[in-house]
């Protein structure tokens, strides 16, 4: 594992770093702005030309070849740009960048197991942000148990006539399409019999409907699937009955999606954490010098570093090649421990007033509590903290299950 950037990297860092200090709003690094992230149709988009300013200066997709719209660099530019986009609290991870399904995930199943048509007709609206893809994985009946789908696609001649629900949907409400497993043999067993198909989520027969959560945001959405008719030709990714294959790529993707960036992005958010706890005062002191507190930042310090060593562990396996397959579940265990770690450290700072809605500090902590209520679902998202433990029982250290 090498620790160090190349000299081009840095070349590279330099770059971004000045394209990035001229381009984000300077809203946009303000801890708020993660509350505020559902926002009006005008701040959708503002976002949507600040995603499109991006691909014209050549920093969307940068290790997607150059004949897709990327830049062609390897897995060590990757890296150094998904650092400096999180230094600058530019919003591109989940919920807040429009395009992150589209590059983060569909983008990289397309590069390994889309046509030819497939990678030169969407590939590139991906990165423009023309089309603004979610993902249609889990259901009311199926969430972690993803091979349970019940949503079903019959063929009749050309067409796929899809018939169900998804549920838990992120950017529903701002998506034109989505990539979602379908159940094209009900007859076939658990893990066949599914397909990998696009859904343009404009076809007669789709309904979106929004979920309110508990943090009052409304990333999220359910969709209705009313014998919504999609075209075979260019909407399925693989072969029909063999989306499974598909669909665990796309989730190790997903479960090892940048741990350098998110190291940087929960630096930021530990960083809030400890400013708050210099400013609350607890039984007549601030926070930070009681000791249960220092301690709990000190291991959620630690987390981090973990976390940044996984991530450069990743990066260099990859530039050899490697598929990460499991072990991309360990990962995904620590950061979203580590998240969870930070928010609910933030939240006891805050303190039972806090959570109650009153903000000790004129309305600029108000982030902690929203974080403290958000980031719970974080431990669901790519796949349950007890599904991960049982793939790295079963795959990683051959546990009997």
């Amino acid at each position: 594992m090498d620790l160090r950037y190349s000299s081009s990297a840095e070349r590279f860092r330099r770059e971004i770093r000045r394209w990035l200090e001229e381009s984000v709003p300077a809203q946009w690094r303000q801890p708020r702005f993660w509350i505020d992230r559902d926002g009006s149709e005008e701040s959708l988009e503002l976002r949507r030309r600040w995603e499109k300013d991006r691909f014209d200066n050549g920093f969307a997709g940068v290790d997607w070849p150059a004949e897709f719209g990327g830049r062609g660099a390897d897995h060590e530019i990757r890296a150094v740009h998904d650092e400096e986009m999180a230094r600058a609290r530019a919003p591109i991870g989940p919920f807040l960048g429009l395009t992150y399904l589209g590059t983060a995930l569909l983008g990289p199943t397309l590069l390994r197991y889309g046509s030819d048509v497939q990678k030169r007709t969407i590939l590139p609206r991906i990165l423009s942000g023309d089309t603004i893809w979610c993902q249609g994985f889990s259901e009311p009946e199926s969430g972690s148990d993803l091979a349970g789908l019940s949503t079903s696609a019959r063929r009749d001649g050309d067409v796929l006539v899809v018939s169900g629900q998804k549920t838990w949907t992120s950017l529903a409400r701002h998506a034109d399409a989505m990539f979602a497993l379908v159940r094209t043999d009900p007859a076939a067993a658990r893990r066949r019999g599914i397909t990998f198909l696009l859904i343009d989520l404009t076809l007669p027969g789709v309904h979106v409907r929004p979920i309110r959560q508990m943090s009052g945001s409304h990333e999220f959405g359910e969709e209705f699937f009313d014998e919504v008719r999609v075209p075979v030709d260019g909407n399925v990714v693989g072969r029909i009955d063999d989306g499974w294959a598909v669909a665990r790529y796309l989730l190790s993707v997903e479960r090892n999606a940048s741990p350098i960036s998110q190291y940087v992005e929960f630096g930021h958010e530990l960083d809030d954490v400890i400013a708050a706890a210099r400013h609350i005062r607890k039984d007549g002191r601030p926070a930070i010098e009681h000791p249960q507190i220092r301690t709990r930042i000190a291991r959620c310090r630690a987390d981090l570093e973990l976390l940044r060593v996984r991530g450069y562990d990743a990066m260099t396996r990859v530039a050899q090649g490697q598929d990460l397959g499991a072990d991309a579940s360990v990962t995904k265990l620590l950061w979203s421990r580590t998240r969870l770690a930070i928010a609910d450290l933030g939240a006891d700072i805050l303190g039972v007033d806090g959570q109650l809605g009153a903000d000790p500090d004129g309305g600029r902590l108000g982030h902690l509590r929203w974080r403290h209520l958000h980031v719970r679902g974080q431990r669901i998202a790519g796949g349950t903290a007890q599904i991960q433990r049982t793939i790295i029982a079963r795959d990683l250290l051959g546990l009997p299950l």
